[in-house]
């Protein structure tokens, strides 16, 4: 963000939507590395390891160019690198969301093996399984054959990756990516209780294939305090899923994680920490104070301690 997103100056498609969020620091620029450090210090008393940062990079003419819908923004290179740096300061790792909205699947191909080949041994990178993290917004876009061709793409030229498949939940994804999330619990007609049972049992299933024995998938439950879009008039338009969810004093976020240690979730994944336009966000504010940070940092404790 900058500080044209508080009010209205840079983003006015966002002006409705962000004129009741107000960070306990002030409106802020994403790029302030003190405000990345404060950032940090709230991360930490949510108990969270590591952090998903919105990210892409491709070319227009022939130029590299970066930002979230690769046509405008800032750097997202230079804002990815001072938040590995300063949350590894912090004890926290770092890894990308990437905002795969490009038409072209040769520049994802590209913005991907630029990501991996760039961090796969830097020690402020989240890995898992000896390997770098990545998580892939919008993978329904270009749908299961051209990711897995990216990825197959990938590995021949020794590009591996851990593999999240972020808000997708469909069964023919397993056996390209190594993990599943929802990223937003929002299904009009299920119960967050409801949507990762049905899910947990269908990667269960796959597992117990032949395919999945060889190569499991694994289920990352969500854990969001809320959720609210309808001051975005572009997404009304869409009616396959609920476009709020009311944080009703915080028991919204205990359902979803009610839900995610009920489906046996691997990972928990918090939405978000700042993604303020969709009201996802636990930090600390004006509205909330840092009821969420707390109860983050409870639920990080009881998933930490069950009983394997």
């Amino acid at each position: 963000y900058s500080k044209g997103w508080f009010d209205g100056s840079a983003t006015p498609q966002f002006k409705a939507t962000m004129s009741d969020v107000h960070p306990t620091i002030g409106a802020y620029d994403s790029q302030d590395t003190g405000v990345i450090a404060a950032h940090m210090e709230q991360c930490r008393r949510a108990k969270l390891d590591a952090l998903a940062v919105s990210w892409f990079r491709g070319k227009r003419n022939g130029e590299w160019l970066s930002g979230g819908d690769v046509r405008s923004g800032p750097n997202q290179d230079d804002i990815l690198d001072s938040v590995m740096t300063i949350a590894h300061e912090h004890g926290l790792r770092s890894t990308i969301i990437l905002e795969a909205y490009s038409p072209d699947p040769e520049a994802i191909r590209e913005a991907l093996a630029y990501y991996i080949a760039r961090y796969r041994n830097d020690p402020r990178a989240l890995h898992a399984k000896g390997l770098p993290v990545v998580s892939v917004w919008n993978t329904w876009e270009h749908g299961v054959a051209v990711w897995a061709d990216i990825i197959e793409w990938l590995r021949h030229e020794g590009l591996e990756a851990f593999w999240i498949a972020t808000n997708q939940p469909e069964p023919e994804f397993f056996p390209y990516f190594d993990a599943i999330d929802i990223y937003t619990p929002l299904s009009p007609t299920e119960t967050a209780m409801q949507q990762y049972t049905r899910i947990r049992a269908a990667v269960d299933s796959y597992n117990s294939s032949e395919a999945g024995m060889a190569s499991p998938c694994r289920w990352h439950g969500t854990v969001m305090p809320g959720f609210e879009d309808r001051l975005m008039p572009e997404r009304l338009v869409r009616d396959d899923y609920a476009h709020f969810r009311y944080r009703r004093g915080g028991h919204y976020y205990w359902e979803t994680f009610a839900a995610a240690m009920a489906s046996r979730a691997e990972w928990l994944h918090v939405t978000s920490f700042n993604e303020l336009p969709e009201h996802s966000f636990i930090e600390d504010s004006l509205e909330y104070g840092d009821q969420y940070l707390r109860m983050t940092a409870e639920f990080v404790d009881h998933f930490k301690n069950r009983a394997c």
